[in-house]
């Protein structure tokens, strides 16, 4: 395993999975999750496979596991919320534009969206500190210059 082997699958892991088109996402969309209440993807190319799983909607807490050859190598945990008040029809809204962010991550730092995306009023925000091998990061949507979503990731290879 090395590091632009390891960036180009999760690149092509998070394509295929939540952030992927419909047809796409439920093509790799668990049946049974690992654990009740969770909604789980599975994606597996060649000697890799990815795993993400997350319970909830508005908080929605999860983690995705990258395996080599049958072992896992890197993980990532996210954890955020909408920012109270945010109306129920709104948070589809929002999670559409999380999704596109997504998928107009930089290949090179394939973990959440870019550094900074915009789409008619919604704006996407990612920092990072660290590398593929341990990070901390924070992404954030603002509506209207007002956020109404975050999340705080943490990931690392494992050895």
């Amino acid at each position: 395993m090395n590091k632009i082997s390891l960036l180009e699958f999760i690149a092509t892991a998070h394509r295929n999975t939540y952030a992927g088109s419909d047809e796409v996402r439920l093509r790799n969309k668990s049946r049974v999750p690992i654990l009740d209440g969770h909604i789980d993807y599975d994606f597996v190319k060649g000697d890799w496979r990815y795993h993400d799983s997350y319970a909830g909607v508005q908080w929605a807490p999860g983690r995705e596991v990258v395996f080599f050859k049958g072992k896992p190598v890197w993980c990532m945990s996210y954890q955020g919320q909408t920012v109270d008040g945010l109306a129920t029809e709104f948070v589809e809204e929002t999670f559409e534009f999380l999704k596109k962010a997504l998928m107009n991550m930089n290949v090179s730092m394939p973990f959440r969206g870019p550094s900074k995306f915009s789409d008619g009023e919604f704006e996407y925000r990612f920092e990072m500190k660290g590398d593929y091998k341990y990070f901390t990061g924070r992404e954030s949507i603002r509506y209207k210059k007002k956020e109404i979503f975050f999340q705080d990731v943490m990931g690392t290879l494992i050895k």
